[in-house]
């Protein structure tokens, strides 16, 4: 499997914005399969996203039965510009008004439904990270179920960090709600700077492997 597979999966776990909602759902009220609900819903699109670029994938020309290598690195330089765009986008809002961190729509995550989370699960996910890992397992040259394979384990390795909270909780509730509280007020702080430093370093990364592509 690609160690750069494995990058783009950790990158989509570390998202901090999906942790705050998580870590609020949880210290509020210890909601259990609200939380679950929000995780599986993360899971089912990431991978989606993934099977999405797979599936456009084998619709483009190809040279010799495999992808053109150097649309697979326009795509890849595609996505990193973007991704940079949201890195300065954060960014710009952060300078503006550091106060306003927390999204209002948060206050609202304690009182959610199981299909509510697992909706809001599906919306909250890096999409692009999904897009680059998608594009990422089309250049892999292997057999089209190998492909599946592997988006089922981009999206499981991409929801580590998802599922973590969740099994901390129903392990050790008691034990886990001070850990909750200090974990909500970090995130409460420095998510965007958090989300804006890992968009600004995988778009370097997308940018140096698009270009390395397509310069081949």
């Amino acid at each position: 499997m690609s160690i750069n597979l494995v990058f783009l999966g950790l990158a989509t776990t570390a998202s901090p914005l999906f942790l705050l909602v998580s870590v609020l759902m949880l210290a509020q009220s210890q909601r259990l399969r609200e939380a679950t609900a929000l995780a599986v819903g993360w899971f089912l699109s990431i991978g989606a996203c993934a099977a999405a670029v797979l599936l456009l994938g084998s619709a483009l020309p190809t040279e010799d039965g495999h992808p053109n290598h150097h649309l697979m690195g326009a795509i890849d330089l595609a996505l990193g510009v973007v991704l940079a765009g949201l890195a300065v986008r954060l960014r710009r809002r952060y300078r503006r008004d550091p106060q306003a961190a927390v999204p209002k729509w948060l206050d609202r995550v304690g009182n959610m439904s199981v299909i509510v989370a697992c909706g809001l699960g599906m919306f909250i996910p890096p999409t692009v990270l999904s897009f680059a890992a998608g594009n990422e397992i089309v250049q892999q040259h292997v057999s089209v179920r190998a492909e599946w394979i592997l988006v089922f384990v981009y999206a499981a390795i991409g929801s580590i960090l998802q599922f973590t909270p969740v099994l901390v909780v129903a392990g050790q509730p008691k034990q886990s709600t001070q850990r909750l509280l200090v974990a909500q007020r970090w995130l409460e702080a420095h998510w965007q700077q958090v989300l804006m430093m890992l968009f600004a370093v995988i778009s370097l990364y997308l940018v140096a492997k698009g270009a390395y592509s397509l310069s081949r």
